[in-house]
C-alpha cells in the first residue's frame, strides 16, 4: 500500500491548526472561565471561613462576657449574702443589747423601788414602835415617876464636869442669862427649889430659874442655858432605840437583799 505523504502532511496541519483553534477559541476560554470560577468559589470560602472566624470570634467573646456577667453576679449575691447576714448579725446584737439594756434597767429600778419600799417599811416599822412605846410611857407618866427622873436629872447635873460644865457656866455669864427648865408636867413647888438650888449651886449662882411644861416630852428634864442644853429624859432613850431599831431593820433587808441577788 503507497502512503500519500501530502494528504498526511495535510491531515496533520489541518489536526495542529483545529488544535491551535481548540485551544484559542475553547479551552483557553473555558480554563479562565474555570479558573475565574475556581478563584471566585475560592473567594467564597474564604469569605465564609472569615466569617465563620468571626462569628468563633464574636461567640467566644459573647461566652466569655457571659462568662463575667455569671462571675460578678455570684460576687454580687456573695456580697449581698455577706452583708446580710452581717445586717442581720449586727441588728440581732443590737436587739440583745436592747433587751439587755432594758432588763438591766428595769431589774435596777425594780431592786430601788424594793430597797426604798423596805427602807420606808423598816422606818415605819421603827417609828411605829417608838410611837407606840411613848404613847405606853405617857400614859404611866405620873408625878411619882416624874419625881424619880428629877433625882436622875440632878444626879446628872451633879456630875456634871469638863467642857459641857464650862459651856452652861459662860452661857449663864452671858448678857441677861437665865436658865429655863422644862418638864412634861408642873413640878411640885419642893422638887423645882431642889432643881434651882442645884442650878444655882453647879452653875451660877443667882442665876434666875423659870419653868415651864413641854407637851412633847414624855418623861423627863431639860436645861437650856440660852444656846446649851442638858437633858435627861425618856424621849432621848427612844430616839437611840428607834435608830437603833431602824439601823438592824436596814442590815436585815441589806442581808435579804444579798441573799437574794446571790
Amino acid at each position: 500500500m503507497q502512503i500519500d505523504w501530502i494528504t498526511v502532511a495535510a491531515q496533520i496541519v489541518n489536526f495542529l491548526v483545529l488544535v491551535w483553534l481548540l485551544q484559542r477559541l475553547l479551552y483557553r476560554p473555558v480554563t479562565r472561565a474555570m479558573g475565574q470560577r475556581a478563584a471566585a468559589i475560592r473567594a467564597q470560602f474564604d469569605e465564609a471561613a472569615r466569617r465563620e472566624a468571626e462569628a468563633e470570634a464574636e461567640a467566644e467573646r459573647l461566652r466569655l462576657a457571659r462568662q463575667e456577667l455569671e462571675l460578678q453576679r455570684a460576687r454580687m449575691l456573695a456580697a449581698a449574702e455577706a452583708e446580710a447576714h452581717e445586717l442581720r448579725q449586727r441588728l440581732e446584737a443590737e436587739a440583745r443589747e436592747a433587751v439587755a439594756g432594758r432588763r438591766a434597767a428595769w431589774e435596777d429600778q425594780l431592786s430601788r423601788e424594793q430597797a426604798a419600799f423596805l427602807s420606808d417599811l423598816q422606818r415605819e416599822a421603827a417609828g411605829h414602835v417608838a410611837r407606840l412605846s411613848r404613847r405606853v410611857l405617857r400614859d404611866l407618866a405620873g408625878a411619882d415617876l416624874e419625881q424619880t427622873i428629877a433625882g436622875i436629872f440632878l444626879a446628872r447635873l451633879a456630875a456634871l464636869e469638863g467642857e459641857a460644865l464650862e459651856n452652861l457656866r459662860l452661857a449663864a455669864r452671858g448678857a441677861g442669862g437665865a436658865a429655863t427648865v422644862s418638864s412634861a408636867f408642873d413640878l411640885p413647888e419642893a422638887l423645882r427649889d431642889r432643881v434651882t438650888a442645884a442650878v444655882r449651886d453647879r452653875i451660877a449662882a443667882g442665876l434666875p430659874v423659870t419653868f415651864e411644861t413641854d407637851p412633847e416630852m414624855i418623861c423627863g428634864l431639860r436645861l437650856k442655858v440660852r444656846g446649851q442644853t442638858l437633858q435627861w429624859s425618856v424621849d432621848a432613850y427612844l430616839d437611840d432605840l428607834e435608830e437603833e431599831m431602824a439601823e438592824v431593820l436596814e442590815r436585815s433587808g441589806a442581808l435579804d437583799a444579798m441573799n437574794g441577788a446571790g
